[in-house]
């Protein structure tokens, strides 16, 4: 079968077929029985009625068979749809919509293996360039995209960030965050599997779980393990309730993506686990991640930009990151269409800001991270890092809103510390803005909340940040 799709996977999976690809509680699968299950999962995915072409939604929690699945159907020609299983089914009705869904997944029931392992005939239709998968956006800032990507750009990316990093053959990755997001499809699956690497599926991330986490790396002792910022915190500040061995996490390389790394928790992380962070930064309309640093690397520095990619910095948009790359996605899903397709010939507007020195990339936050009081740049990350580091409360955000004296303002919001005041924290704040900023930097107001709104993968939704009862004035309205 002449088959671009099926020859790309073949020469990754079959390579070496006895090699274990994926390790769940007491199950191995090996290279060749998961691109074996693949087939016979993608005939009977034909059998139901699915075609090259078709959008897939898929509403599942973490299995292997959700690797499987995704692997099906990109040698199917196909283009999985991933979406949080928690989502109403509302939401899950309007993302039908939005993509134009031929079929929806939302059980595991839905799922078999057909006796038949032919290679149909969709394998055989389209290239390494049609679309395979819509990533959907955090929506941190604004409503959801649907970025979609290509099968070729999707993998690639993921092989040249994975030798960026170093990953090796037979070494094994934890994953632990949901499939259905960028990073779990991307870093925990896709580079090991290029890498010629394995994945161990352990239990999804959660703060009340962290016990799970500590388990899961005494038993498996992953070479990697990847963790967000909030979780890498979660970790570092209830570790003594468990009282964990320690050594797993200190050999593994722990590798932060997701959202800014804040210096003070990487110090903290370090202090309290004995544990280096190494920082990582990605794009998913860029194919994902694609700079890697060391345990070494400076405050808000991501690392250096993996081969292949290059970077700059227009100083005439406050220092806006732009980046050209070989690995950028398709472009966006408008109404069911590739409407705003990329041009990979442009250079790519991240809206992130930054610094290069050397090398090496420094990120300090988003175009709307920052703001413009009076004329004067505050980058927002860095009053937020400014809290972090005093420790007074348990999480803190800054975020921007416009003032018709100043033009922009911001206001900061905090969670205080479990069983502690909230009205002296906020004098602590207080007190704390008042010695370190001068006046022109200063919050508008401080208010504590009681949570923060998130995104599946735990990054805050600054936009939803709101008074208690009261919403959040937002940047641009």
């Amino acid at each position: 079968m002449n088959s671009p799709r099926y020859d790309f996977f073949a020469e990754v999976l079959l390579d070496k077929p006895q090699a274990v690809l994926l390790r769940h509680g007491e199950r191995e699968l090996t290279r060749g029985r998961f691109f074996e299950q693949s087939i016979r999962l993608l005939n009977h995915l034909v059998q139901m009625g699915a075609r090259h072409g078709d959008r897939i939604v898929i509403s599942l929690e973490n299995r292997p068979e959700y690797l499987e699945l995704v692997a099906a159907l990109a040698l199917g020609g196909m283009t999985a749809c991933p979406v949080d299983p928690a989502i109403s089914q509302a939401q899950l009705e309007k993302t039908r919509e939005q993509v134009k869904a031929s079929l929806t997944i939302t059980s595991y029931d839905q799922l078999a293996y057909s006796l038949s392992d032919a290679v149909p005939d969709c394998v055989a239709q389209g290239g390494l360039d049609a679309p395979f998968l819509v990533v959907f956006s955090s929506g941190t800032t604004g409503a959801p995209k649907g970025i979609v990507q290509s099968v070729g750009n999707f993998f690639r990316a993921a092989a040249a960030f994975a030798a960026a990093v170093g990953m090796r053959e037979g070494e094994s990755t934890l994953h632990n965050w949901p499939m259905f997001y960028n990073a779990g499809l991307f870093n925990l699956f896709a580079c090991p599997l290029m890498s010629g690497g394995s994945v161990v599926v352990g239990k999804r991330f959660a703060a009340r779980d962290i016990g799970d986490f500590w388990q899961t790396l005494a038993e498996r002792r992953p070479s990697y393990v990847y963790l967000s910022p909030t979780m890498a915190s979660s970790v570092a500040k209830t570790s003594r309730f468990f009282k964990p061995d320690l050594t797993a996490l200190q050999q593994a390389r722990v590798i932060t993506t997701s959202s800014i790394l804040y210096p003070a928790i990487k110090d903290e992380f370090k202090r309290i686990l004995g544990a280096d962070l190494s920082p990582c930064f990605g794009i998913t309309e860029l194919g994902g991640s694609f700079t890697i640093g060391g345990p070494d690397a400076g405050a808000f520095s991501v690392g250096q930009v993996m081969p292949g990619v290059t970077v700059s910095i227009d100083a005439a948009a406050d220092g806006e990151l732009l980046v050209s790359t070989p690995f950028m996605a398709l472009g966006y899903l408008v109404d069911g269409e590739l409407k705003e397709p990329f041009d990979r010939e442009q250079v790519f507007r991240t809206g992130d800001l930054g610094h290069l020195e050397g090398k090496e990339l420094f990120i300090s936050g988003r175009k709307k991270d920052s703001i413009k009081k009076g004329g004067e740049l505050i980058n927002l990350s860095e009053i937020e890092d400014l809290v972090h580091a005093a420790d007074l409360c348990e999480e803190c955000y800054a975020v921007g809103r416009p003032d018709l004296f100043w033009g922009e303002t911001y206001d900061v919001f905090f969670i205080a510390p479990q069983g502690g005041s909230a009205e002296e924290v906020k004098a602590e704040l207080l007190r704390l803005f008042n010695q370190a900023l001068p006046q022109t930097q200063r919050p508008d107001r401080i208010e504590a909340v009681n949570s923060i709104p998130r995104t599946s993968s735990g990054k805050p939704i600054k936009r939803l940040i709101s008074y208690q009862g009261v919403t959040a004035p937002q940047a641009g309205q």
